[in-house]
């Protein structure tokens, strides 16, 4: 038998055997994503991309655009990207990107949920310059603050998209998820910024991982929540690495 028989059959057995596919079916939502850079992106630029597949739905305020979809099964799998807008010069300030997929793991398993949250923000002076106790606390009032960030914004959007509004829910599940666990364990700050980041539990989704930097007033964070993403450690995903 030759090898490429081999290697099919072999495939075929993993498969049958419930090995999942990789979380790469909305790889537009991390393209996107990056296409937008804060503080040079403007909103002509920003709708330009989202606005160029028919299957999603957008959503606009004075300052915040979103495009929204979902897919599969019961509408299980479903995603976002938004983008907030300095309202003096339109350009962009916050974005966000955010997938839900549920993925294949053989004949007769239910679906294996995996969820990933990211989000780049220019924070105010205000924020950067508290006297905080320590760096620890710092990055926890950071943390705090972005989530408080994205709230307002997904708000401005979402009010009239369910899709979008519960997306959002499960992002922000995802941050508090790892704000509780810096709220038991301070010390655990110290984590968010290595590459392994800071593990935690998401309360419906299980084993989870986040990672957060600060370059200058710039705040990059990045969750993965769900077993179907630790096929591979987190910190050798190239996205982790690249932040």
């Amino acid at each position: 038998m030759n090898k490429v028989v081999c290697g099919v059959l072999a495939a075929a057995v993993a498969a049958l055997a419930g090995c999942g596919r990789p979380l790469n079916a909305y790889e537009s939502v991390s393209e996107r994503y990056y296409a937008t850079t804060l503080k040079l992106s403007t909103s002509a630029d920003v709708l330009a991309v989202l606005q160029n597949r028919d299957s999603d739905l957008v959503s606009q305020s004075e300052s915040v655009v979103a495009a929204s979809g979902k897919e599969g099964k019961k509408d299980r799998s479903h995603w976002f990207n938004m983008v907030a807008f300095d309202q003096d010069s339109s350009v962009a300030v916050r974005k966000y990107g955010f997938v839900l997929e549920e993925t294949s793991w053989g004949p007769n398993r239910a679906p294996r949920p995996g969820l990933r949250f990211d989000a780049e923000l220019s924070l105010d002076a205000a924020t950067l310059e508290e006297p905080y106790a320590n760096a620890n606390a710092m990055k926890i009032a950071v943390l705090r603050r972005a989530l408080a960030l994205f709230s307002q914004d997904a708000q401005q959007v979402s009010f009239d998209n369910v899709t979008l509004r519960t997306s959002a829910a499960m992002a922000k599940q995802a941050v508090n998820g790892a704000l509780n666990k810096l709220m038991q364990s301070p010390a655990e700050a110290t984590r968010l910024s290595s590459l392994e980041g800071m593990p935690f539990d998401h309360p419906t989704l299980g084993e989870s991982r986040v990672r957060t930097l600060l370059e200058g007033d710039v705040f990059k964070l990045k969750i993965k929540s769900g077993k179907p993403w630790f096929s591979t450690p987190f910190e050798k995903h190239q996205d982790v690495i690249n932040m």
